[in-house]
């Protein structure tokens, strides 16, 4: 993509993001990173130019848990015309506890920042996107809510999509912030395959000018920026204690991983050209980032398409602002 686009990176100031866009920056790409923290962003570019000497790194607010922040942004990406040629959706976050913590719209914050302000910007952007295929668009997800997993973390339950946006569960009495975020990691891969139909549906992909969707999941990588949300004492734990226990295990197992080796990987999908047709893949850390399935759950098309249509009234997204909104 030298010399043709710019790679948007949300959350890319730290973790796998960063280090994602270290390594397109190493490649020569230009790369504007999209965070809510912009001083933490204007550290990350500065680090980066020094350590690439890439200048076209650079970097853009966005608070991807309010609505009226993903439209402003999306605003300001057209006052630049920015040439978009590829989307990273990274950012995201996990809570702990049982306090249920709303975004400025009203919903659950899980499901706001990992799922809802994604689906927002992609739509939002999608026109731009679709004037310099060939495209790409990556969503990082997880394999946390798949049983076959064993990751200790609890099965998907979600229930009513309009009670999920509120609660991130079935339960709006009972908030609990680990099934929140399995529900959420969910919800990124029916939004990534519902995406893929949409698109073709529409015409916005084909052979001749695609628009490629697929989703990355970089497995159990601590040190990244995921566990901002936690307490203090196991903050200090995740970036302090479990990175290096990371480095060792990462030679036994694929699905653990340190924050470099994932951002490269997430980097890889972003650059090979031998990629920039596929779609509909999924890239998971325990096949070493080559395409395997996802879960069972995630296939289903009808709850993919529901969560489409709650998305959609969720984000007050209307026919003119998207070609797949009507």
């Amino acid at each position: 993509m030298t010399g043709r686009g710019v790679i948007l990176l949300t959350g890319g100031n730290s973790g796998i993001g960063y280090a994602c866009a270290r390594r397109l920056a190493r490649d020569g790409q230009a790369v504007v990173i999209a965070s809510r923290d912009r001083v933490a962003s204007a550290a990350a570019v500065a680090r980066i130019r020094d350590e690439t000497g890439n200048a076209g790194i650079s970097e853009m607010g966005l608070d991807l848990g309010s609505c009226a922040a993903v439209r402003a942004f999306a605003r300001e990406v057209e006052e630049r015309d920015l040439p978009i040629r590829a989307m990273v959706c990274n950012a995201g976050l996990q809570a702990s506890g049982k306090r249920l913590v709303r975004s400025a719209d009203g919903y659950e914050r899980t499901f706001a920042v990992n799922h809802l302000g994604h689906f927002l910007l992609v739509n939002l952007l999608l026109r731009r996107l679709a004037a310099h295929t060939p495209a790409r668009i990556l969503i990082v997800a997880s394999g946390v809510h798949d049983p076959k997993c064993r990751t200790g973390m609890p099965k998907p339950d979600v229930g009513h999509f309009d009670v999920l946006a509120q609660t991130g569960g079935p339960r709006p009495d009972a908030f609990d912030a680990r099934l929140a975020y399995v529900n959420s990691k969910l919800c990124n891969l029916w939004f990534a395959y519902e995406l893929i139909r949409r698109l073709a549906a529409a015409g916005l992909s084909s052979k001749e000018r695609p628009i490629s969707v697929n989703a990355f999941e970089p497995g159990f990588v601590p040190g990244s920026g995921l566990a901002r949300e936690y307490p203090p004492a196991l903050r200090w734990i995740w970036h302090r204690v479990l990175p290096a226990v990371a480095r060792a295990a990462t030679r036994f197992t694929p699905s653990v991983n340190v924050t470099d080796t994932a951002g490269e990987a997430l980097a890889r999908l972003a650059l090979d050209p031998s990629l920039e047709r596929i779609s509909g893949k999924y890239f998971p850390s325990h096949a070493r980032w080559g395409e395997a399935p996802s879960s069972d759950a995630s296939y289903d098309q009808t709850r993919a398409a529901a969560l489409w249509d709650a998305s959609v009234r969720c984000a007050r997204l209307a026919p003119g602002e998207s070609p797949l909104a009507g």
